[in-house]
């Protein structure tokens, strides 16, 4: 009976740290779309696709994930809009140097290209560096 209440008292935390991240970091990253249309963002990693999405204007998609150990988690991204496509890694050694000590990453779609910043400000700021333009 004992190891029986131990078992119920245990599990609902094991359930909550298998469910959080346990000794790395949680990245949290918005694609924010800031053009005038809808555009289609594709994310994936070398373990995880997670597939298309139609992001709205002046919407954004979100997605988070637990870094690897060694903090080498990698995430690219596929971007169409209009008749533009884009291909760019939203979360690799560039993005982590500009949005390191958060741990969140917000990507800015916009008609001329695309910018980055760890904070979620108003365009045109200088905390908004610019990245790439449309291929």
């Amino acid at each position: 009976m004992h190891h029986f209440l131990l078992y119920i008292i245990l599990t609902p935390s094991l359930i909550s740290i298998t469910n959080s991240c346990f000794f790395t970091a949680k990245w949290n990253v918005y694609l924010i779309n800031d053009t005038p249309d809808n555009f289609v963002a594709h994310v994936m990693s070398k373990d995880d696709d997670l597939g298309n999405h139609i992001v709205p204007s002046n919407a954004n998609y979100y997605f988070s994930f637990c870094d690897r150990w060694d903090r080498t988690s990698q995430f690219d991204a596929e971007f169409w809009w209009d008749k533009k496509y884009q291909c760019l890694g939203v979360v690799n050694d560039f993005a982590r140097s500009k949005c390191h000590w958060l741990a969140r990453c917000y990507w800015l779609v916009r008609p001329d290209g695309f910018y980055v910043s760890m904070y979620n400000v108003s365009f045109p700021r200088p905390e908004w560096t610019f990245v790439k333009s449309w291929g």
